[in-house]
């Protein structure tokens, strides 16, 4: 398919679904700070600052400096309906927060490499962290759409936004044409993290998530 024809199959949501997408948005942020709450015995505040349903070539629009190193958490469905979940968090933000979490010895962002650099606590809690979005996002999309659907434990890695990126729309883009983009804020005293969250369904989820937007349009094509 050539870039022309991607761009033909962007899609302008209206702003009454928008207002579901955001509802659904809301409803995963809102059940992940109780939760995040209790991990970190500590008052977390999650804002969603954007949700959006966008084509897979739109994802590099997303980042400002895709250059930067990042932390990728993935999770995945594996049931009658697939869907894949990858947060994206900024390897400096994240670092902060677990050096805010961490009694040893604080972290310097600039001598993490690799995902190997990390210590064991620091890796738990980003993976816990992660998991604890994930199944508060997906919970809230199964809310939308009636079905169950339940993450698998998250795969963290860290790793260049740019390959991240590239690695992201190679594998994904054949089982999906369209990624539920949110983009959310963590908030825990002067700690700020900001992530993107990508839901990626399959066919199948994506047909019935058109259905309930009220979206006309041919998935076949």
């Amino acid at each position: 398919m050539s870039k022309e024809d991607d761009k033909s199959r962007n899609i302008e949501l209206t702003p009454e679904q928008f207002d579901i997408l955001k509802e659904f948005g809301n409803l995963g942020s809102g059940h992940a700070i109780t939760a995040l709450s209790k991990l970190i015995n500590e008052k977390v505040d999650v804002s969603l600052t954007a949700v959006n349903l966008i084509p897979f070539w739109k994802i590099p629009e997303l980042f400002d400096n895709p250059n930067t190193d990042a932390f990728g958490i993935y999770s995945d469905i594996i049931n009658k309906t697939d869907l894949s979940i990858i947060q994206i968090f900024t390897k400096e933000s994240m670092i902060n927060l677990a050096n805010y979490l961490n009694d040893s010895d604080e972290i310097n962002a600039s001598d993490i490499k690799s995902i190997k650099d990390l210590d064991e606590f620091s890796i738990s809690i980003i993976r816990e962290i992660g998991n604890i979005l994930s199944g508060n996002y997906a919970s809230a999309l199964a809310n939308l759409l009636s079905i169950s659907l339940v993450p698998n434990v998250p795969i963290v890695a860290l790793d260049n936004l740019n390959a991240m990126l590239d690695t992201l729309v190679a594998k994904y883009s054949q089982f999906s044409d369209y990624i539920i983009i949110v983009k959310t804020r963590l908030s825990v005293k002067q700690i700020k993290l900001n992530g993107i969250i990508c839901l990626i369904p399959s066919m199948d989820i994506l047909k019935e998530l058109f259905k309930i937007l009220n979206i006309k349009y041919d998935l076949n094509i």
